[in-house]
């Protein structure tokens, strides 16, 4: 075996058994303690390879992330990259926000039976990809405290004029948007 090979293989032995871990607390607005959240690695494909949770302090540690970063969430919060280190400072949760959208027929109230749901900042920014709604419309539960609008569209309406709503925290808000049918085109002159 080249010497390289071998040098190479106790240094990263050496680097397992150092004891790289991640480590932090986390709190929520208020600054109280998140006890119970999870604090996840997960690989480019999206595959989790394994969780810690926190203490009833707040606390997290886990060994040898084997990822740059990891992903903090609970119940009620939005969820939150961090890096896969030592975290000095408290991690943060912000309250995440419900939000009920229900499309409609504008002329008739009748629910539209699918089409997608769109939410965009007061910048025109989208937030997201767009999501699906049937019969009973969508809800959300992990959305942004503050201005939205939401637009929808579905096959034979006009999208419209998007719906703005100021998203509260510890309700769960609720959105009908009306969309008009799309007019059939007048046929061409001879």
């Amino acid at each position: 075996m080249p010497v390289f090979a071998v040098v190479g293989s106790v240094l990263l032995a050496a680097a397992a058994s150092s004891g790289h871990f991640a480590s932090g607390q986390v709190v929520g607005e208020d600054g109280a303690p998140v006890a119970g959240a999870e604090v996840c690695a997960f690989d480019a494909a999206g595959l989790n390879l394994g969780c810690v949770h926190t203490d009833a302090k707040g606390y997290y540690r886990m060994e040898n992330p084997q990822v740059p970063n990891l992903l903090v969430q609970a119940s009620g919060f939005k969820a939150i990259s961090v890096l896969a280190a030592p975290v000095n400072t408290p991690v943060v949760l912000r309250r995440a926000v419900g939000l009920r959208v229900t499309v409609v027929d504008a002329a008739s109230g009748q629910p539209i039976p699918k089409g997608t749901v769109s939410f965009h900042l007061p910048s025109g920014r989208n937030i997201g990809s767009p999501v699906p709604f049937n019969r009973a419309g969508v809800k959300l539960s992990n959305m942004s405290m503050g201005e939205t609008l939401i637009r929808a569209s579905a096959d034979g309406y006009d999208p419209g004029d998007p719906v703005v709503v100021d998203l509260k925290a510890g309700v769960e808000n609720a959105v009908v948007v009306k969309l008009k049918k799309t007019l059939p085109k007048a046929p061409a002159k001879k």
